[in-house]
């Protein structure tokens, strides 16, 4: 998990690779989008802005093809993350779906107005419904570069 207090500090450390930069032209386009459509830009990102409430799973979900990111548009936004190999899964993974649920403890990060939360592969997470709170979730192809530090 990486958290960037802002878009900009996320342009200077992660815009060199074009998924990264794909992300990025996302992130900046969110604010006008309509609330509940997905987007998507080629097959490398899908993502949808909404109020927190409606972005809420029942478990915590991991995934293994695409990151989770997370940036909070209108007030904080709250999101449980935590290693899988710390959890207990709850059911198969299905391909079709890039999800797997998972249950157990997870540490609470609070992404504020204007950050954004990458969440790797070998994590799972779930956004919390923070009242009042609009955010959008970006699911990003684990193809090509990742963080530097993995």
């Amino acid at each position: 998990m990486r958290l960037f207090t802002d878009r900009d500090l996320m342009v200077e450390i992660m815009d060199g690779h074009k998924k990264w930069r794909r992300t990025i032209q996302a992130l900046e386009s969110a604010p006008t989008l309509q609330s509940g459509v997905a987007y998507s830009i080629v097959d490398s990102l899908t993502y949808r802005k909404d109020r927190t409430a409606e972005l809420t799973t029942d478990e915590l979900v991991g995934r293994r093809r695409y990151h989770g990111v997370v940036a909070a548009l209108d007030g904080d936004v709250d999101v449980a993350v935590a290693p899988k190999a710390d959890l207990t899964e709850e059911g198969d993974y299905s391909d079709l779906t890039d999800r797997q649920p998972y249950s157990g403890d997870a540490q609470i990060v609070t992404v504020p107005k204007g950050a954004v939360l990458v969440v790797d592969i070998d994590e799972a997470f779930r956004i919390l419904p923070t009242p009042d709170a609009e955010a959008v979730l970006l699911h990003v192809s684990v193809e090509g570069a990742t963080f530097h530090n993995k």
